[in-house]
This record gives structure tokens, sequence and C-alpha cells, in this order.
């Protein structure tokens, strides 16, 4: 190949793709969470916008499947991150950051129940946008059937009723599990429980939440 040829189909080589800005938003949405984190705690406020919109929609999800209503959901929400942005220092990555965040958002719910002297609530049958894994399709089994069981009013109703009289802790797991298809050791991590724990709530849940519609000849 002549000098001239070679130039010439140097030339016409792709260019490799020039490396994002440090600090730019396109380079940050590349970085890790704990890297985010650590760019936040010196001063990089983009990192911490960047956390939020890649955490926010689980951590939302999990907080409207607890309270069932939009409004408080909103105020939780905001309430979780504005934790998350004064405790970021402590955050260490021994878990991960949605399992951290996850944690301080329960401990936000839980906070709001006792405030507002109310029952804790799981809501059965609420979704949020993009999200198409309500309660109900839990019941009756340990695994969600498909999607013509539990359609009518009355049996919706019937499992709404049935969850909001387990005890807390499998209402928590129950969700966690079911909702956000967590894991059980990450559920674990959150709920600050052995992980055993944790799955003899979940299938102690859906033996309760089976009893209960089984006595209504509703299974």
């Amino acid at each position: 190949m002549s000098e001239s040829a070679l130039a010439e189909h140097k030339h016409d080589a792709p260019a490799k793709p020039a490396k994002p800005k440090k600090g730019s938003r396109e380079e940050l949405e590349t970085l890790d969470d704990y890297d985010l984190v650590k760019r936040f705690t010196k001063g990089t406020v983009d990192a911490f916008e960047v956390l939020v919109l890649r955490h926010k929609r689980q951590v939302y999800n999990f907080i409207y499947k607890m309270v069932g209503k939009p409004e408080p959901a909103d105020d939780l929400f905001q309430e979780t991150f504005l934790r998350v942005l004064k405790n970021a220092h402590t955050y260490r990555p021994r878990a991960k950051f949605t399992t951290w965040t996850l944690q301080i958002a329960r401990n936000v719910t839980l906070d709001y129940f006792k405030r507002e002297n109310l029952r804790q609530h799981v809501s059965l049958d609420a979704t949020v946008p993009g999200d198409d894994k309500p309660l109900r399709n839990l019941v009756p089994g340990n695994e969600p059937p498909s999607q013509d069981v539990l359609l009518s009013k009355e049996l919706l109703e019937e499992v709404q009723s049935a969850i909001k009289r387990l005890p807390l802790h499998q209402q928590e797991a129950l969700v966690l599990r079911v909702n956000e298809e967590l894991p059980y050791a990450e559920i674990s991590e959150i709920v600050g429980s052995p992980e055993g724990t944790v799955k003899y709530w979940v299938h102690e849940a859906v033996a309760a939440l089976t009893r209960y519609l089984a006595k209504r000849g509703l299974t």
C-alpha cells in the first residue's frame, strides 16, 4: 500500500469517541452508586440528582405500596431523599445503595404511621406508572398466579381486608418480595432480620391470606 493510500486509509478510519468530560452529566451517569455518593459529598450536586433519578421508581413504589395514597407517598419520598442527602457521608458499599435507601424509606414510612397514629396499610391493588405487579397477584399460593385469578371486586376487597390484618413485619416482607422482587438476602438487610425469618414471614403471610379467603369460600 502506497504512503498516500495509507494516509487516506487512516483518514477514513472512524475516530474513537471522546471520553465524557469529568463532572458532566454524561460522565456521572456512567458511575456506580458509591462513586456518585463520593462525588456528591465532595460538592458535585448533579451526582445526587443522578442517584435520585436512578432509584426513584423503586423507592417510590415501595412507599406507595405501603401507604396506598399518592399525597403521603409523595411527601414520604421527598423526606426519604432528604435523609439520604443528609446522611450520604455515612454510606459505605457494604450494602447496595438501593438497600440502604430502602432502609431509610422504611424508617420514614414507619415514622409516618406513628405520627398519624395509623394502622399499617398495604395497598393491595395500587399500582404506579410502569408497575404491573399488584399484591392481588399473590393469592392463592406461594407464587403469583395467572392474570385471570382474583379479578372480582368482591375478592379484591376481601384480600385487601385480609392484608390489613397481617402483622407489620409480614406486610413489609410481602411488598419487598412480591412488588419489589427483591431477594430474601436483601430484604433481610432492609428490615434487619435474618433471611430465614424473612422467608418464614412471607410464607406465613401467604398462608394466612389463603386461609382467610378459604373460610369465605373465595379460593
